[in-house]
């Protein structure tokens, strides 16, 4: 939305004639809503006299549309956030007397990141017009025009509002920083001195004298005096005469070391002498240098006819106080303002800025803000603009109407930035210092984000993690874990699932990788079951698992002894499934075999006791015969028994000739 125009907005219309009746709307996430048809109540009978052709409903998702989303714009959500978070730092840090020095560094921060913005801006409308000329097409030039006009003014702004509102350390007098704000944002005197000064004559420069007006209404007397000089009539008196005017034009410095009272008298005795040689017709052979005398001495209609020289009306304003009130304050600027809209009302139309300007003449934060809030199609400017005002009048406890409205711009502008499906990072960080409602939005924020990666997913657990957010951190974790579950990726699956301490899917997934393991004898994501650590006490089965898959460590390392006694304890504790046991019967079958028994009288019992149950209780089911295991335990089990035995007197040999 353009700053300028109060009524400026923009319509977006439906194609689709189902939506031209009632609507209805739900909040579908942050920052967008879902909208569809509402049908009207029909009875049966209508409905059965319609065609039987269905109608096909559409659902529309509305998301706001904003320049902050340009391309261009990016810069500044990214860097203006940076400035936001050290400034509440350094606000925190710093001694109270140090608060209004750290405001205007930042203050200027803001101000450096949208002239950065304006330049790129710039930069790109060139490149465009490049484009043009060669053939090539162009971007959209008008979007650009409008953010060049957007960030100027938002510039603009910002810059007054430093002078009037943070940097008060000139004891209240403005008029100096007010001519140099007038000088940086209608810098078109500057430019045209440098077209007038490279001419093969100068003087003869349709827009000579125009340059040396603006110059000096603006305060620029030595830009003035160097024009001045390029005249051939330099040398003469009248141009002497109006030199050392300029050049003897006092300025008022707070630490110059000259009192107010000093000062004006300085003043009313150099404008004396400025009417004393207009009087005594130093100039009358020349009536631009009439024109010059008669603005340093401060006259009104001279000033009024040259207006065309000045843009607006507080171009105006500024240069009738620099040559009528020098030492003006705060409290002269709301009658000064008006006057000078009076004065300019035939050649300009108020705008939307101009009223922020105005309240913030009147010295009226909270209307500049609401201005602003008006015609802006977005908070970032708002946002960044009440924390700036907030922290100048905390420690003076004033405005008690700032604190409430700084956190309600904060939570909307990081509702904003959080619908964006990049930004939302930087979201929290603002929210951050939004106190209790910024947390709850925060955590609000994370769990509708739509997780579209493993990335994703980390990101969003590392965000809620800092910020103690355990609910988000384990609904994260168990949408990832069912995820990875649907997509047979179990090894992912168990590891979201220990992430969440979610024991029920832990277990579920621990029994789809042992049932995996039997049908195909190979260990999925073998490397995470090597490292499970404390986290296999999540579950029975996950500890199975963990244990089980230590069993053929040893087993592989040689260490028969230990792997035979982990093995025989995981099938005497029930830790082990009952579908499982075959398994581990077959895998105890190597160790009965070994020269020297690995395996003792008392666990070879209990291997002959799991091998009876095992065999009067699942022979003769049907899922016994979906798996490779159980076949090979079903061929094999007449092996098992004789081994058992003959490891059974094995051991009993043993250990009996052990114990001799």
């Amino acid at each position: 939305m353009d700053p300028s125009n109060d009524t400026a907005q923009t319509w977006q219309t439906i194609p689709d004639s189902m939506m031209n009746g009632r609507m209805c709307g739900k909040t579908f996430s942050l920052g967008s809503i879902m909208l569809f048809p509402q049908q009207e109540h029909t009875n049966y009978t209508d409905m059965a006299s319609e065609s039987g052709a269905q109608r096909t409903v559409k659902m529309y998702q509305l998301e706001p549309s904003s320049w902050l989303w340009g391309r261009q714009a990016r810069k500044l959500i990214n860097e203006s956030v940076g400035t936001f978070l050290s400034l509440q730092t350094a606000i925190t840090e710093a001694e109270p007397d140090r608060h209004n020095a750290v405001l205007v560094k930042k203050c200027r921060e803001y101000r450096s990141i949208i002239q950065a913005c304006q330049q790129d801006t710039k930069n790109l409308q060139q490149a465009n017009e490049n484009e043009k000329q060669n053939g090539k097409e162009p971007s959209t030039q008008e979007d650009l025009i409008i953010l060049q006009d957007i960030l100027y003014k938002m510039e603009l702004i910002l810059s007054l509002v430093e002078l009037l509102f943070i940097d008060t350390m000139s004891d209240g007098h403005l008029l100096n920083q007010l001519v140099k704000w007038i000088q940086l944002h209608f810098p078109q005197h500057e430019r045209k001195k440098g077209v007038v000064l490279e001419s093969d004559r100068p003087h003869l420069h349709p827009d000579y004298w125009n340059t040396v007006y603006g110059s000096v209404l603006q305060g620029k007397l030595d830009d003035a005096r160097l024009i001045l000089s390029n005249h051939p009539s330099a040398d003469t008196d009248p141009f002497l005469s109006i030199d050392e005017l300029l050049r003897k034009m006092p300025f008022f410095q707070v630490y110059g070391g000259v009192s107010v009272g000093d000062f004006e008298a300085r003043w009313q005795h150099w404008q004396s002498e400025c009417e004393r040689r207009l009087e005594e017709g130093h100039f009358a052979s020349s009536h631009n240098l009439q024109a010059i005398c008669k603005i340093l001495c401060g006259d009104l209609e001279t000033i009024s006819k040259l207006m065309n020289l000045m843009d607006t009306w507080y171009h105006l304003m500024v240069s009738t106080l620099l040559f009528t009130k020098p030492t003006v304050k705060l409290f002269h600027l709301s009658n000064a303002s008006q006057d000078a809209i009076l004065r300019m009302q035939d050649q300009q139309v108020i705008t939307a800025l101009d009223h922020v300007l105005l309240a913030a003449m009147e010295a009226d934060m909270y209307q500049v803000i609401k201005e602003c809030q008006q015609v802006m199609d977005n908070p970032w400017f708002t946002t960044h603009l009440t924390d700036l005002l907030y922290h100048t009048v905390q420690h003076k406890g004033k405005h008690q109407v700032l604190p409430p409205l700084r956190e309600y711009l904060l939570l909307d502008y990081a509702e904003m930035l959080a619908g964006h499906s990049s930004l939302w990072q930087v979201a929290l960080l603002y929210l951050d210092h939004c106190g209790p409602r910024g947390m709850a939005m925060a955590q609000e924020a994370l769990q509708r984000l739509p997780i579209t990666s493993d990335s994703c997913a980390q990101k969003i657990i590392q965000m809620a993690s800092e910020r103690e957010f355990e609910g988000v951190v384990v609904s994260v974790c168990r949408v990832m874990g069912r995820r990875a579950l649907s997509q047979g990726r179990l090894g992912a699956a168990i590891w979201w699932g220990m992430r969440s301490k979610d024991a029920a899917f832990t277990s579920h997934v621990a029994h789809q990788i042992l049932h995996k393991y039997m049908s195909d004898g190979h260990f999925e994501s073998s490397t995470l079951l090597d490292h499970l650590g404390p986290a296999m006490l999540l579950s029975d089965t996950l500890t199975f698992l963990g244990k089980y898959r230590e069993f053929h460590v040893m087993y592989q390392e040689g260490r028969y002894e230990e792997a035979a006694a982990l093995l025989v304890s995981l099938i005497s504790s029930k830790l082990a499934p009952e579908y499982f046991w075959p398994v581990l019967l077959l895998d105890a079958l190597p160790l009965l075999k070994a020269k020297e028994p690995v395996i003792s009288s008392e666990q070879t019992y209990e291997l002959m006791y799991i091998l009876d149950t095992l065999t009067n209780t699942t022979r003769d089911k049907d899922q016994t015969k979906n798996e490779a295991a159980h076949v090979s335990f079903l061929d094999k089990e007449k092996e098992i028994r004789v081994a058992l035995t003959h490891n059974l007197a094995q051991a009993i040999i043993h250990e009996g000739t052990v114990e001799n």
